[in-house]
């Protein structure tokens, strides 16, 4: 057995997990339909492949004088529970295997006495299976499911011939991520965003229940579709201000974020890679960092003068993303608030992998299987997709304690009024683009 110390990011997410223990959020989930002949023994053989060749899934955590650590275990592959739908009607089966993959995604786990990594088989029809891999998060990020799935891809059909998966052979482990990281010095990191963030303001945005004095551990998902032709203007725009598309709509978002709360100061959270090596690109483990990004809305600025603003604040988070967010907020000494999260509520990534994926494995179709997912510890997390053929898909993930559904679809409309008034009119100020379309 391996033992090793936490990576400040798994600091960071023992902390949230301590902080906020009725929240099972921190469970990552791979749901996939598969759809034709399975060998389950093949599948099997695959998925343990994956847990075999990557030390954080096989990582436990101990508490040594009340601090953990983490314990790496010998390869011994993984149990693959299967468990048989066919004794329901047949109308019946997808919404139990929808609550048995939302029991095994929303369950506390013991982080110091149970197995972290899961893995089961719900067998819906001779050929139809739904397959739930779930791991902790301190264990993993969402880069470590798009590993997990490719390695199955390539797992499953050397399975079925008895060989090995054609994968190159991994030069690192997330424990020697963990080793380094600890070796790095931050000072400087560090200090810029204590100067970047010194006096920012938590935003308080209006919620339609009174915020409960613990996080709730209860969330759902709104999605909002837009145009092809809105997604074109917002890369037309990203040329034309030589920034990225990603940077016009978060600054879009942090106007939605100003008219509702009246604020022109506060931070958004986003979400990077944080695999900084190119070594660490083939590792499951817990690379990804949160940068928190200070919107500057002051001065009624035009669209254009906040895509600077915006611009300037998103590359140099970037060239300092490698100062964890838990160090940061230490460095600021904010408070710790059972209530929320410290820095910033809400969270806005992009993402440019479809959300439900589609693939044949020889006769074996793979779809995405939308349910059971996790919940979220934030109070609002914006998700939008660019798909070149069908615009942009924003998933809203939203705190049910704190907001109702027709709330959320408000914001989602008035945010794609915003946006096209902005990459309409990107010399207008933002009151001007606020009152157009209010």
């Amino acid at each position: 057995m391996r033992h090793l110390p936490l990576s400040a990011l798994q600091q960071r997410f023992w902390y949230l997990c301590t902080a906020y223990p009725g929240d099972a959020s921190p469970i990552l989930v791979l749901n996939w339909r598969l759809l034709g002949p399975l060998d389950v023994p093949a599948w099997q053989a695959a998925v343990s492949a994956v847990v075999d060749r990557h030390e954080s899934l096989r990582t436990g955590f101990v508490l040594r004088d009340g601090e953990p650590v983490q314990v790496v275990m010998p390869p011994a592959g993984i149990d693959t529970a299967v468990v048989d739908l066919r004794g329901h009607p047949q109308d019946e089966r997808e919404a139990r295997a929808a609550e048995l993959l939302s029991a095994r995604t929303h369950r506390l786990l013991d982080l110091t006495g149970e197995p972290l990594v899961g893995s089961c088989l719900l067998r819906l029809a001779d050929d139809h299976h739904v397959w739930c891999f779930t791991m902790h998060h301190l264990l993993a990020d969402g880069a470590s499911l798009r590993i997990v799935g490719r390695e199955i891809r390539a797992g499953y059909p050397a399975a079925l011939d008895g060989t090995k998966p054609d994968l190159p052979e991994l030069e690192l482990q997330y424990g020697d991520f963990a080793l380094w990281q600890a070796q790095q010095d931050q000072a400087g990191d560090l200090a810029y965003w204590r100067e970047r963030l010194a006096g920012a303001s938590q935003l308080q945005l209006p919620t339609d229940l009174p915020r409960p004095p613990e996080k709730s551990a209860h969330s759902a998902e709104h999605i909002h579709q837009m145009s092809p032709e809105l997604a074109g203007q917002v890369v037309e725009l990203s040329r034309t201000a030589r920034c990225t598309p990603f940077m016009v709509l978060l600054a879009a978002l942090q106007v939605l974020l100003r008219e509702r709360s009246g604020q022109d100061d506060f931070c958004v959270g986003t979400p990077v890679a944080g695999r900084v090596r190119a070594e660490f690109e083939p590792v499951v483990g817990l690379f990804a960092n949160t940068l928190a990004l200070r919107a500057d809305l002051s001065g009624d600025p035009s669209f254009a003068e906040l895509l600077k603003r915006t611009r300037s604040t998103v590359i140099g988070g970037l060239q300092r993303q490698s100062a964890p967010l838990g160090r940061v907020i230490a460095a600021l000494g904010v408070p710790r608030d059972p209530g929320r999260t410290q820095l910033f509520d809400v969270v806005f990534s992009m993402r440019n992998d479809t959300p439900v994926s589609v693939s044949q494995l020889g006769p074996l179709r793979v779809e995405g299987f939308p349910h059971g997912h996790a919940k979220v510890l934030h109070d609002l997390v914006f998700d939008i997709w660019r798909l070149d053929e069908s615009g942009l898909r924003a998933g809203i993930r939203y705190d049910t304690a704190l907001f109702r559904p027709d709330t959320v679809d408000a914001m989602a409309r008035r945010y794609e009024q915003i946006l096209s008034a902005a990459v309409a009119r990107p010399g207008d100020r933002l009151s001007e683009l606020v009152a157009s379309h209010g």
